[in-house]
């Protein structure tokens, strides 16, 4: 039986089909397009077997025909709109369409279908502004969303907990951290991509880097991510509707940026509070503390494998196979002590 991934055509969702399938699981990609030549050609090297399904959200008939056709018996829910500022001006209504609506639809046919487990991605952004009084955030916090974004996929995390509460639905939502890694590009639904992908593209041009400081740095490598997802999906019972995936850790954005150094001799970087020199964009206004992630570690013996060491030599090898361009093995990380998954992995 199959796993549908709603928003599979996207990075996190490619991620996600990439572990899944190199398990040997097959998998349905869901999404109004199919995702680009490279991803598809990595994905149907696998163990697995690949399918796409297209369709969105918004309609519930393509969602169900998906999950008839496919036989999927397990779903992750994927599908969003990574609004900034400028999108929210003028696309309110489909944001929140795609994020809360499109939502309901996915529950509702997941029902409809038994599908055995939803896992519903959700995103740090509920948080919105921290108190600068704490270190570290864990899922008891409450969220206060300050953007259309935050406000949307918090209504669809409370959605998905109502769901599982009182339509016999077995959905849990994973926050996700600051994510990067393999298989990024602009899909356009997230108008800022992520800070390693805009650091390393500008280091292999040979040009200098300026940012704020501030940039989020609660970084999670998304193989990482998949890993987690796959392992939830796999758990015989989950405790908790809510968990985090993240590494429990801040990165440094300036160490990062040394071993860039290192490996282009062109590159540079500087921290810039003018407006006319910054190059670096962020997707919110200030860094959140780091994600704990204890749930995710005791209920499924959830170790990030890909830290800052790991996570930059898969990365670097990602980019100089020419990223999108070349199918290339599923990552590995640099030292496999680094980590290991109790369940799905």
């Amino acid at each position: 039986m199959s796993v549908l991934v709603t928003g599979g055509s996207g990075f996190v969702g490619l991620n996600i089909a990439s572990e899944l399938l190199a398990q040997g699981t097959d998998v349905a990609l869901f999404g109004p397009a199919a995702p680009p030549a490279g991803a598809l050609a990595h994905l149907r090297g696998l163990k697995g077997v690949l399918t796409i399904a297209e369709g969105d959200v918004r309609d519930r008939r393509s969602l169900d025909e998906a999950i008839a056709a496919t036989g999927a018996s397990r779903l992750v829910h994927g599908a969003a709109i990574t609004a900034g500022l400028e999108r929210e001006a003028v696309e309110a209504i489909r944001i929140a369409e795609v994020n809360l609506l499109g939502t309901l639809n996915v529950l509702d046919a997941a029902v409809a279908a038994g599908i055995r487990r939803v896992v519903q991605l959700g995103t740090g952004s509920v948080f919105g502004s921290v108190p600068p009084d704490i270190d570290a955030i864990d899922e008891t916090l409450p969220p206060v969303p300050d953007s259309l974004y935050g406000i949307t996929k918090y209504a669809a995390e409370r959605a998905a907990i109502r769901y599982r509460q009182t339509r016999g639905l077995d959905v849990v939502v994973a926050r996700l951290g600051v994510v990067f890694g393999r298989w990024e590009y602009d899909t356009g639904v997230r108008d800022t991509l992520s800070v390693p992908l805009q650091l390393a593209r500008l280091a292999r041009a040979g040009e200098k880097a300026c940012f704020r400081a501030g940039l989020p740095d609660d970084w999670v490598y998304a193989a990482d991510i998949a890993g987690a997802v796959a392992a939830l999906l796999d758990a015989p019972a989950t405790s908790y509707p809510v968990y985090q995936i993240a590494t429990g850790r801040r990165w440094s954005i300036t160490d990062w940026c040394e071993r860039l150094k290192g490996t282009y001799p062109g590159f540079d970087y500087a921290l810039s509070a003018d407006d006319a020199l910054i190059n670096v964009a962020r997707a919110a206004p200030t860094a959140r503390p780091p994600f704990r992630v204890d749930r995710l570690r005791e209920d499924v013996g959830y170790r990030a494998r890909f830290l800052e060491e790991a996570a930059f030599e898969d990365y670097l090898a990602w980019h100089r196979a020419g990223g999108f361009e070349t199918p290339s093995a599923s990552p590995q990380p640099a030292d496999d002590r680094a980590a290991s998954m109790g369940a799905g992995r």
